[in-house]
């Protein structure tokens, strides 16, 4: 029995050793590749209050994932709060959008035009969808105004047609 609780006191010696030698590691990941168009998302990190006729009420970009995602919380506290999560899948920037209607479409940006307008559009497989005619968001564009505004064109695809929805987002004070 000593024995035994001899081993288990070397044992739990040597795991809490061993956990400040990994837990260091841990933080020293190589830094996420420098995208421009990902450290533009990143520039957004903070609460923003949106006043468009469809898209309104309180906003939210934060950087998570240890700098590797950044998510993205819309009309937060209401029925029809949604989520987007960008993140760099090799060269593409992959924004996942979890739509109040119960759809997940998956959105690849394009190449950044200037350094203060993205664009998305859907890659094709709108999530959690029968078919890439049901309703989803297909696309949108985001331009930073030089009144630090942030402007968002969006438009929601379906077999019937498409529908625009855009929005002006403030910093809030």
């Amino acid at each position: 029995m000593k024995r035994r609780i001899g081993w288990i006191i070397v044992a739990l010696l040597i795991s809490s050793l061993a956990s400040p030698i990994l837990a260091d590691e841990m933080d020293h990941k190589p830094a996420p590749p420098a995208d421009a168009r990902f450290e533009f998302l990143k520039s957004l990190a903070g609460q923003w209050t949106a006043d468009g006729e469809h898209l309104s009420g309180a906003f939210e970009f934060s950087i998570t994932a240890g700098g590797h995602a950044v998510q993205e919380r819309e009309m937060i506290g209401t029925p029809m709060e949604m989520m987007t999560v960008y993140h760099m899948q090799g060269e593409d920037l992959v924004a996942t959008h979890y739509c109040m209607v119960g759809n997940q479409p998956r959105l690849l940006a394009s190449e950044l035009k200037n350094t203060n307008h993205l664009e998305f559009e859907c890659d094709g497989k709108p999530g959690n969808t029968k078919s890439h005619d049901e309703g989803h968001i297909h696309s949108w564009t985001m331009t930073l105004n030089d009144d630090g505004s942030l402007k968002y064109d969006a438009v929601m695809h379906s077999g019937e047609g498409a529908e625009n929805f855009n929005t002006v987002l403030r910093r809030a004070k």
